[in-house]
């Protein structure tokens, strides 16, 4: 029997403990003023009444904007109890400590804020400037202080009473007919100043901005905000009149625009290097090309440089030339050296250089890990790697990755006890970067370099006394970033076929017992594309709310039904599937969707979420999704109270197997357990334990899959209406060391539902049951 435990709360009991709590705030009151010195007070506080004579003044609304003026902030309450205060009394407060008693009394608790560090004609200073910046002018503000001797604690009241909000009544830019002049006005029409609105300081330091903004891309190279001034003029009627002026202390150079007179591009710059002609360079269309053309070849550079003879400068090509020159990968540093020239009629002119420090051409790397399965199979793994940063001389990535693991059972029944599996493999990888496609396509407009990729692998399996399997897969797409939030996975070409070798009487056996698993093995010809977006906000720091949503959709046989149906007048079915060279080709279509949102409650404490969701139809040849399209569910990155791929489908266990409408009883399932439809939510609360590196989490997960059409050897495993009944759940906690560019983790967590038992009630050893550890590099998600 489950375990459970009851608490029972009722009015009375409640109303009975209202007088301890007060009892108990009493005596924190008490000892929150301990360490008080003589003569001051306890600061608690403060706060704001904002009043005017004027009715359509809306008063209310500057008062959070005065209230954030408030300083310092008091110590930490609760329910009228000061804990951090507490601990600092009770560690000693005021007199020095030593050992784990100061460890305490710094770490958590707080030394008391005290009225004298309060400083209020300071406050009333800063609140003044912040309704001046608001618009309201000759405000008063004045403060009370409230203390009370007994308990020596104090708290200071503010008022504020304005007038009027000002607001706009005429703008003017400058009026000279020199160059500078003219570039500003032509930006008046996307000015951030109307006629009309209320007078905002922000608004004019964000007008500066825009105009300075502008001006980058108009070749005023030396240009700056602060070159811009207003002059402000208050009339008696509640209006402004704005003046944009430039400084007279503005330098000649900044007054006019830039074109660039001469474009060089070193690639192989060290620092400390000086740029000279000792060797001509190479003339690649107006470009200066050093050194030559045996380590890049010059078309390949320059298709990432935006920046040419006789262009005005503008600041966004010559970012997204160093964003672009960067995202090859190839080199370490970039950098635009700016030289300016004598002034040629009204321009200026300046020399661009293109600095490019090269990175590591190439790499090796070895990854051994330890594979343990659901199926029972555990071994090791070897991964080595090899990465050329510049394969073809064009900045193309090539990645050769040979892998091999080796494992043997661990458990199960005699008979399947210490059969082992090998997998051996290979693929490579070629990332160019540009468009390669039958169409000239050069998309400008990003600040990341588009790219096509090529990738071709092999994989040999070998599950003894079962079968061999080689795997072959083909792909071919684009990937591009259009802003640094978003990217899109375009692979038109995918093409990956199993061929199952060698199939041992009990395999055939197996497979017998199980037609859906005989045709998932069967057709595992696939002919299609894949397409994925990325939304991802989590590189922009500082955000409380971040989000990463990844849409996808993955087609096979699509095109090819639509030949075989053309050609023979009708559908294909499993039964009369069409084939490519004898083979049955797969047919699906397969959306995919992962969404995660993380809640920065501070820059330590944050709530993680995660939302899963995959569906596969299989259609025309097929009427099961190809083996290794198939969900799965458990493990370290996915319902951690549950080994990997060893939940559902469904409510379907795994230990029973149907065979003439009888149910026969297996003590070890061999295969993982997979699905056509995925659902999944996951649910974790991270905090720090040591800093820097020691973090803690709460988790809490759940999930199943399901098929989309019944299979009579795994009942139960069909989609249907009470799918939400079907869900497993599990939660736990876990520790996790993070140094930045590594983490190792180990989850702890236990099965609270599970779905193959009657009305999800798992037997249970201990209060939670059987817990499952988890230990995996990196976060899960």
């Amino acid at each position: 029997m489950p375990l459970s435990r009851h608490v029972t709360f009722s009015l009375s009991s409640f109303l009975r403990g209202l007088p301890l709590v007060g009892l108990l705030a009493i005596l924190a009151g008490c000892s929150s003023t301990k360490s008080v010195p003589q003569g001051d007070y306890l600061y608690i506080g403060g706060d704001i009444k904002a009043a005017s004579p004027y009715p359509e003044t809306d008063t209310k609304a500057l008062e959070p904007e005065l209230n954030a003026a408030i300083r310092p902030q008091p110590n930490l309450s609760f329910l009228g109890m000061r804990p951090k205060l507490w601990i600092y009394n009770a560690m000693g407060g005021n007199r020095e400590r030593k050992g784990i008693a100061n460890w305490i009394k710094t770490r958590l608790g707080e030394p008391p804020v005290l009225l004298s560090d309060a400083h209020p004609e300071r406050v009333q200073g800063q609140m003044v400037n912040r309704l001046y910046n608001n618009g309201y002018f000759s405000p008063t503000v004045e403060h009370s202080v409230d203390t009370t001797s007994k308990r020596k604690m104090a708290m200071v009241h503010y008022s504020a009473t304005v007038g009027r909000q000002y607001t706009i009544q005429q703008i003017q830019f400058p009026q000279g007919n020199d160059s500078l002049s003219m570039a500003i006005r032509e930006t008046e029409p996307q000015s951030l100043l109307k006629v009309n609105d209320p007078y905002h300081l922000e608004t004019l330091i964000a007008e500066r901005l825009r105009v300075n903004e502008v001006l980058k891309e108009r070749g005023f190279f030396f240009f700056d905000e602060g070159y811009l001034i207003y002059h402000v003029d208050s009339t008696l009627n509640n209006k402004v009149n704005i003046y944009v002026r430039l400084k007279d202390t503005a330098p000649q150079k900044a007054l006019i625009p830039y074109r660039y007179q001469q474009v060089r591009i070193f690639t192989d710059f060290s620092l400390g290097d000086t740029l000279g002609d000792s060797e001509p360079p190479v003339q690649f269309r107006d470009y200066q090309y050093y050194p030559d053309e045996e380590t890049f070849k010059a078309k390949t550079i320059l298709n990432a440089v935006f920046v040419e003879n006789g262009d005005l400068y503008s600041r966004k090509r010559h970012l997204q030339t160093i964003n672009r020159l960067m995202d090859l990968g190839t080199f370490k540093f970039a950098e635009v050296r700016f030289t300016p020239l004598d002034s040629i009629g009204l321009d200026g002119r300046l020399n661009a250089d293109i600095l490019l420090t090269q990175a590591k051409k190439k790499s090796v790397r070895a990854e051994v890990q330890t594979v343990q399965k659901s199926n029972g199979y555990a071994g090791p793994a070897l991964t080595v790697g090899f990465r050329n940063r510049n394969a073809l001389r064009g900045a193309e990535l090539l990645m050769v990755n040979l892998v091999g693991s080796f494992e043997s059972q661990l458990h199960g029944d005699s008979a399947r006890s210490g059969l082992t599996s090998m997998e051996v493999g290979a693929d490579a990888e070629l990332h160019v970067p540009r468009i390669i496609s039958p169409f000239n396509i050069r998309i400008s407009g990003s600040m990341y370099q588009p790219r096509t990729r090529f990738k071709l692998g092999f994989r040999f399996i070998n599950r003894q006394e079962f079968f061999q399997q080689n795997s072959f897969n083909f792909e071919y797409g684009y990937s591009w970033r259009q802003y640094a939030t978003t990217e899109l996975q375009i692979n038109p070409v995918q093409v990956q076929y199993s061929r199952l070798l060698n199939p041992t009487p009990a395999f055939q056996e197996e497979l017998a017992l199980r037609p859906f698993l005989a045709r998932a093995f069967d057709q595992q010809l696939i002919i299609g594309g894949n397409y994925r977006l990325v939304y991802n906000t989590q590189g922009i720091a500082g955000r409380t709310h971040q989000f990463y949503i990844s849409p996808g959709l993955d087609f096979s046989g699509g095109l090819w039904g639509l030949f075989y149906r053309a050609k023979n007048g009708r559908p294909a079915d499993p039964e009369n599937p069409n084939t490519f060279r004898g083979q049955a080709l797969s047919q699906y279509a397969k959306f995919d969707l992962e969404a995660r949102y993380y809640f920065n409650i501070t820059d330590k404490l944050v709530l993680a979420t995660r939302l899963l969701g995959g569906y596969g139809l299989p259609y025309g040849n097929s009427n099961v999704l190809p083996y290794i399209k198939q969900y799965g569910i458990g493990g370290p990155n996915s319902i951690r109270a549950f080994p990997a791929r060893s939940l559902g489908p469904g409510v379907y266990d795994p230990t029973v197997l149907m065979e003439g409408g009888n149910e026969v009883s297996q003590s070890f399932s061999y295969f993982d357990q997979t699905g056509d439809i995925r659902l999944e939510g996951n649910a974790e609360f991270r905090f720090p334990l040591l800093d820097p590196y020691l973090k803690g989490a709460l988790f809490v997960d759940a999930g199943n899959i399901w098929l989309v059409n019944e299979d009579p050897t795994r009942p139960g495993g069909k989609f249907s209406g009470n799918f939400m009944s079907q869900l497993a759940v599990g939660a736990g906690a876990g520790v996790r060391i993070d140094v930045q560019f590594f983490v190792i983790r180990a989850d702890l967590a236990y099965p609270l539902r599970d779905p193959t038992y009657p009305n999800g009630d798992r037997p249970t050893s201990g209060l939670f049951g059987t817990g499952v550890l988890n230990l995996a590099i990196g976060y899960p998600f």
